[in-house]
């Protein structure tokens, strides 16, 4: 693997892996406010947030194919993907994360923004049941490489 593929491989994996997406859910409320154009409600962040997870599962894909990646980068990014896919516990841990980072949003706006406020409650809740399961199928050796 080069070095740049080694860089993304680490970027996602462990602790980077939770410090990327806890500045993504910093990143959400702000975005997703300028987006609906300060209309708040549970259904336009709900909507919006599913696009989000649309072009976290595809982008990633897309430029793998658009991108020369190495063989042995592609194989490593080729496990990953079949962890996700028989333990959902590996996808679901990752909302726990986002929800941490947009946490302050709802702490400091308290439930004036309700979708903001529900979406957050989804990803720590879902994001802590995930977390729980996953660290509990690692425990048990799964997926140590991811």
């Amino acid at each position: 693997m080069s070095a740049l593929e080694h860089m993304l491989f680490r970027l996602d994996s462990g602790f980077n892996g939770a410090i990327l997406r806890i500045a993504l859910g910093l990143a959400i409320p702000p975005v997703f406010r300028v987006i609906s154009g300060e209309h708040d409600g549970i259904w336009i962040s709900l909507l919006l947030f599913v696009g989000l997870l649309v072009v976290l599962r595809f982008g990633p894909a897309v430029l793998r194919r658009v991108l020369p990646f190495s063989r042995e980068a592609k194989d490593a990014w080729r496990e990953r993907r079949d962890i996700a896919k028989q333990y959902d516990s590996f996808q679901w841990q990752k909302l726990f994360w986002i929800g941490l980072g947009m946490l302050p949003y709802v702490i400091v706006d308290g439930a004036s923004r309700s979708g903001e406020l529900v979406l957050t409650a989804i990803c720590l809740i879902g994001g802590c049941v995930g977390l729980f399961f996953w660290r509990r199928s690692r425990a048990r050796g799964v997926g140590r490489g991811a």
